[in-house]
């Protein structure tokens, strides 16, 4: 057995050489093997892995909680002085919900649509303690204040679908929190939101840890949200420990490759030569675990394999003071991800205007009278362009997007693509409607699960009539090459396919009708770091090949940053901001940019970026408003001119608008959001 960190007495978790199962088939999987980790009372330590590594597996190991093929082979799990595995259900029970609590990655599906808020965290505090109707209800509402959630009393009341994403995920660390348990297990908990939900929620759980002394095992794909909640890393590949360490020692010397490949995926936070080029990724997939060789598990992948990683199983050994790494050799030092310098237009850009949108508007009905999804906007998009539109969840992006592509119809304005005024989908004809495509958020959903590959590529090619039908396989075969796919997937059905494959069909499914425009909704939102980053890859590649212009939409401004030529910012359906990246990442800026940029996770050890937190939107009422959208989340509010009066756009020059009642000269003296540490890296150009 290693040498382990702490003792078991001072430790809350500690995992000893656990091994897994799971029987397919009549065979035996070796899911996890070997894996050892320990928490101390009040610390938190990230699992950190792509899809697939193992993660959960040990998340639900640990409340044991693993399906019925499921079989522990070896290891152990200690509790506190309690062995779970030894545990009967009676035991369990009592520390299940009360001790050892767990926070799901989809509140929306943990909840229960059918039963109110209040009385769902009532029901796990009558389960565990002996109070009063008046009591539940008590400590009901002190719950849910404690995760910040406005008028508590009146949230209680309400069923899960009438509360945001956020505040569905702050009702789930409420009711975590709620039996003071010593251990929370979370299981990504934070993937499906927005970046600024997803600060304040980092913030909140970090917040209650101190309140309570809570040890954490945090489960994330998300190396920025390990590096911003983390006390230590352990990082998760097929199965195995590959590293683990203190997480400032983790980002600032990774020793191992498979996590100094997966930070190179991750785009640079500030403006760096890498802009607008390929990033750094890991080739290849996840091994296949049933066939495990006397080897390195990582060496197919390794960049910096040699023979011996071929022929003997690398131990995991000390590279300092709790750090180990299971590798024969260091990892090559980090690459510079921070240099400032100027990013290059690109040159595929033409001057000619591809779309125009005009004053273009969306509304909804509500018991209140109409919504406007989208409030008045207008941008152009020049042919060859990459234009990013970037804001939270429920801002107008995909509503924007659905009416370009004609599957919203629009209330009023006007969109024009190639000096053409675009009507409904059904007036705009075949010959237009094929030249503006989309690739969508959830492949899952938009991916025919009765249909081959094959079916699903040439589906477009016989609808526009694109290609003869005994050319049509050949087509598909091509456009499945252009994604960096084969055609043995032609026979595929998409379950057979993992998430990063799917959205790859979903690119070649848009490129089939040789589009001048592509959409794509939030195309890598879900997918892991190494994904996504072959994934921007791919883009950037079929873009100078067939010089495409794009709209990306997305709430990452780190990732709309690397891949955009110009950016817009969108709040509550109106633009706050327009501007290329340099622009949008420095002074003067709309306050509402800055608090996005403020919650971009930051693994840069050589970064300081200063913390912008406002009000949750879900706190706010107002459905409409005849002045600024942001007002009432802003730190520069001047009460009835910003309530009342439409903010004026400000001209900064080069192109880069600002709407805001601020004046310029107000905005120019904010304090960057991101700063240098290693001045003598520093290379700043405007």
């Amino acid at each position: 057995m290693k040498n382990r960190a702490h003792n078991i007495e001072s430790n809350c978790l500690q995992v000893n050489n656990l091994d897994i199962d799971y029987l397919i088939g009549g065979k035996s999987i070796p899911a996890l093997r070997n894996i050892s980790f320990d928490i101390a009372p009040g610390e938190t330590l990230g699992l950190v892995g792509e899809s697939g590594s193992g993660k959960s597996t040990i998340a639900y190991s640990i409340v044991k909680y693993l399906a019925s093929n499921g079989r522990v082979s070896g290891g152990s799990i200690q509790f506190k002085d309690k062995d779970i595995f030894s545990l009967n259900n009676a035991e369990l029970l009592k520390i299940r919900g009360s001790k050892i609590a767990l926070v799901p990655q989809d509140p929306l599906t943990s909840l229960n649509p059918s039963h109110r808020i209040g009385a769902q965290i009532s029901e796990i505090l009558d389960i565990h303690f002996d109070l009063t109707k008046q009591q539940l209800w008590d400590r009901t509402i002190a719950a849910l204040h404690s995760v910040h959630i406005a008028m508590p009393e009146t949230t209680a009341l309400k069923y899960p679908h009438q509360i945001s994403g956020g505040q569905q995920q702050r009702v789930l660390i409420a009711m975590a929190f709620c039996t003071d348990p010593e251990l929370l297990v979370m299981d990504e908990p934070t993937t499906g939101l927005d970046v600024t939900t997803q600060a304040r929620i980092l913030d909140l759980i970090n917040e209650m840890k101190a309140l309570h002394n809570t040890s954490i095992l945090y489960i994330t794909h998300d190396l920025g949200v390990s590096k911003k909640i983390c006390d230590k890393v352990t990082i998760i590949y097929a199965g195995e420990v590959v590293e683990q360490g203190a997480v400032d020692e983790i980002f600032s010397a990774p020793a191992h490759p498979y996590t100094q490949g997966l930070i190179d995926c991750i785009p640079p936070t500030c403006a760096s030569e890498q802009d607008g080029n390929r990033l750094s990724s890991i080739e290849g997939f996840l091994p296949n675990i049933e066939q495990l060789e006397n080897a390195c598990i990582f060496a197919p992948r390794c960049p910096q394999v040699q023979d011996q990683c071929h022929q003997e199983v690398p131990p995991l050994q000390q590279i300092s003071v709790g750090h180990q790494s299971k590798c024969f050799f260091r990892a090559f030092a980090p690459t510079n991800k921070t240099a400032m310098v100027a990013r290059p237009q690109s040159p595929t850009i033409r001057s000619e205007t591809l779309l125009e949108v005009k004053h273009l508007k969306k509304s909804f009905p509500t018991k209140k009278g109409s919504f406007f999804a989208v409030d008045g906007v207008d941008f152009k998009c020049n042919k060859g362009e990459i234009l990013g539109i970037v804001g939270e969840s429920g801002c107008g992006k995909t509503t924007i997007a659905r009416m370009l592509v004609g599957l919203e119809e629009k209330t009023s304005g006007s969109i024009s693509f190639n000096n053409h005024k675009l009507g409904s989908y059904r007036e705009r004809g075949k010959d237009i409607s094929k030249k503006i495509q989309m690739v969508f958020q959830n492949p899952e959903a938009t991916l025919n699960p009765q249909k081959t590959i094959e079916q699903i590529i040439t589906r477009p090619l016989a609808l526009y009539d694109m290609v003869p039908k005994n050319k049509r396989r050949e087509k598909a075969i091509e456009l499945l090459n252009s994604v960096n796919l084969g055609s043995h997937y032609l026979s595929k059905y998409p379950h057979e396919i993992s998430g990063g494959e799917k959205q790859r069909i979903g690119i070649a499914r848009a490129f089939a009708t040789d589009p001048e425009l592509i959409i794509l909704d939030e195309p890598i939102s879900s997918l892991d770091v190494s994904v996504q980053a072959n994934i921007l890859n791919l883009l950037q590649e079929l873009r100078e090949k067939r010089n495409i212009t794009y709209i990306f939409i997305g709430h990452n401004l780190g990732v709309i940053r690397h891949l955009c030529d110009r950016i817009m910012v969108i709040y509550k359906g109106k633009i706050c901001e327009m501007g290329t990246p340099e622009q949008v990442f420095q002074p003067p800026y709309h306050p509402y940019t800055e608090t996005l940029l403020a919650a971009i996770p930051v693994i840069e050890p050589d970064i300081e970026q200063r913390s912008v937190r406002v009000e949750d939107e879900g706190a706010q009422v107002e459905l409409t408003c005849s002045g600024c959208a942001f007002h009432q989340r802003c730190r520069f509010n001047i009460f009835e001119t910003c309530q009342l009066r439409a903010p004026p756009v400000l001209d900064c020059g080069s192109g880069h608008d600002i709407a805001c009642h601020a004046p310029l000269e107000q905005l120019r003296l904010l304090e960057p959001v991101f700063k240098k540490t290693a001045k003598d890296r520093v290379i700043l150009k405007k």
